[in-house]
């Protein structure tokens, strides 16, 4: 489990650098992080071009693109029984290399995610606004 939580962090951080930074995977990450995703896009119904947008900061106002983000968190075990996602274990798998940049942006953003929301809404939010809070994405 701990090697899938990785892989979605690593798939979270991916989106949230963008173009600029983005880390390098081993091939066996790669295919996890791939099957992820497909569970995901399956789940959901999302396009490909509107998970790829978000990589440039394009954030469309979609259920679908917000639902896999919440599904990303899911498929980690990052969420309760409550629907509630855990921040705190997520910046916990941030590695070492990454942590200070990454943690910065979810520490910034987590409060977006309350429990008035809709959870796929928590996410997405949280998610844009990482995004938003890194200076250095272009």
């Amino acid at each position: 489990m701990y090697t899938v939580r990785l892989t979605v962090l690593s798939l979270f951080v991916t989106t949230v650098y963008g173009g600029k930074d983005k880390p390098v995977f081993s091939e066996e990450i790669k295919e996890i992080i791939q099957t992820v995703h497909d569970e995901c896009v399956g789940k959901t119904g999302v396009s490909e071009e509107d998970i790829t947008n978000c990589e440039n900061g394009i954030f469309k106002e979609d259920p679908k693109l917000k639902c896999y983000m919440f599904c990303l968190m899911e498929e980690a075990s990052l969420v309760d029984d409550d629907d509630t996602v855990d921040y705190d274990m997520l910046v916990s798998l941030i590695p070492e290399e990454y942590f200070e940049r990454t943690s910065k942006m979810i520490f910034a953003c987590k409060h977006l995610d309350t429990p008035d929301k809709d959870k796929c809404q928590g996410a997405f939010d949280v998610h844009k606004c990482s995004y938003e809070k890194d200076p250095d994405v272009s």
